[in-house]
């Protein structure tokens, strides 16, 4: 009887992780929730002018002018493991790369354009470098690729350079419409198949105008995606509503840190927050209001607490260098992991409630539950930790390795009897106490 019902539990079991040899996306998603933080690199001939990724949007450009700086991009230094080692030793686990932004341009050899990086005077192709050195340093690697391409005759919307600069719009016909279609189809295709294994795809997006209709053959690009990648995680923006469509394998939430775990049909998903640390994605020179290593930490912090993860964008130049103001930060964000990463890696949300001015990370250590008191502001004294009188088995703070003393002879008057009074001393923001619990 045990054997039958052990045969019939691995029978659902292969059902419910497996359809068409591809595995759910809690499956496949494993090492997403586990990471909790990667870098976004939004990368293009737009880091020429330096105006952000937009800038072909919002600049009336004469004809022709954007599109011939393809014919001066010449990134020499251009140091894919460079990028890498910076992103490995803030902590990310992951990299995601533009492959093609709205404006058309593609950063790899595509076949079916020649409007590409190897029609450049780099004439090289960075998508495959990127790939090649992110995965030298044991990085995941995904490529963002852009659905809308304003340069195409076939793709028209109010998010469009015309529309935005002179209020109109124009009307594909049903051959353009179709070419544009098969063109964003094959161009995902020759990503999935000449990379090698990939690990995360980010489809950007689905405009609010198009959002009652199924524009790009949502379907068909991803049963060619998950026969060719098994193992991959796609995003969700392949539908602007999320309730009247497919399941998608993570959600997006954007430059936001959610008040909660995101849910979706009811129940809760796997998501990513993607931000800046400045205020555009692209490479834009006049912009120097830079978030600090602080900030970028409450952030990452705050999506692990809601059980998401974290994908901060930087901005490589035209020379094909990360700005120094995102490399101080990255180091600093290195600096700040080196000490406390095991309070973000493989964490999430916290059953009890953090005390004022706190968040909360937990996991399971070898049995035991691990909670993370994150400060994300200098405490006015001792911290109370409700709920948790009579549960810490010990406090230390990591940035030192001292043990923090729970404080259990005085100041209990107006306290809550399940409330834990906990000294903290010298503490700075950014600071993590990890809070071990009796079994």
């Amino acid at each position: 009887m045990k054997t039958k019902l052990l045969t019939l539990s691995l029978f659902v079991f292969s059902i419910v992780f497996c359809v068409n040899g591809v595995e759910s996306a809690a499956k496949r998603g494993e090492w997403f929730r586990e990471a909790r933080f990667g870098m976004f690199i939004h990368w293009g001939i737009y880091s020429i002018p330096a105006q952000g990724e937009w800038a072909y949007a919002q600049k009336p450009w004469k004809k022709g002018e954007y599109e011939s700086f393809a014919k001066i991009f010449n990134p020499t230094n251009y140091n894919p493991r460079q990028w890498a080692r910076l992103a490995k030793a803030a902590g990310m686990k992951y990299a995601v790369l533009t492959s093609r932004h709205h404006d058309g341009f593609a950063m790899f050899d595509s076949h079916f354009i020649d409007y590409k990086i190897t029609n450049t005077p780099f004439k090289r192709d960075a998508v495959r470098e990127f790939v090649e050195a992110f995965r030298a340093e044991g990085l995941k690697v995904g490529f963002y690729h852009s659905l809308p391409d304003w340069t195409h005759p076939g793709y028209a919307d109010k998010e469009s350079p015309e529309y935005i600069q002179r209020g109109e719009l124009h009307e594909p016909t049903k051959e353009q419409y179709l070419n544009f279609r098969e063109l964003v189809y094959n161009h995902i295709h020759q990503l999935m198949t000449e990379y090698g294994k990939i690990d995360l795809l980010f489809l950007d997006y689905t405009s609010i105008h198009k959002a009652d209709e199924d524009y790009f053959d949502r379907e068909r690009i991803l049963s060619m995606v998950y026969r060719h990648q098994p193992h991959i995680i796609v995003n969700d923006r392949l539908s602007y509503w999320k309730d009247n469509c497919r399941d998608f394998d993570y959600y997006t939430p954007e430059i936001c840190v959610p008040n909660q775990p995101q849910r979706v049909k009811g129940r809760e998903v796997m998501w990513e927050t993607c931000a800046t640390m400045n205020n555009n994605w692209g490479y834009a020179r006049e912009d120097k209001n830079f978030k600090s290593v602080e900030a970028l930490v409450a952030g990452l912090v705050g999506c692990v607490s809601r059980n998401g993860n974290l994908l901060l964008n930087v901005g490589p130049t035209e020379l094909g260098e990360i700005q120094d103001e995102a490399v101080e930060r990255l180091k600093g964000l290195a600096q700040w992991y080196s000490v406390n990463g095991e309070s973000v890696l493989g964490c999430g949300k916290c059953d009890y409630p953090p005390p004022y001015g706190c968040a909360y990370t937990a996991k399971r250590v070898n049995g035991v539950e691990v909670i993370y008191c994150h400060f994300l502001q200098i405490p006015l004294g001792d911290v109370i930790l409700p709920k948790l009188k009579g549960r810490i088995r010990k406090a230390t703070l990591l940035r030192t390795g001292k043990e923090l003393t729970q404080v259990n002879n005085w100041g209990f008057e107006l306290l809550l009897p399940d409330e834990q009074r906990l000294r903290v001393r010298n503490v700075r923001v950014g600071d993590v106490v990890k809070l071990e619990l009796v079994k």
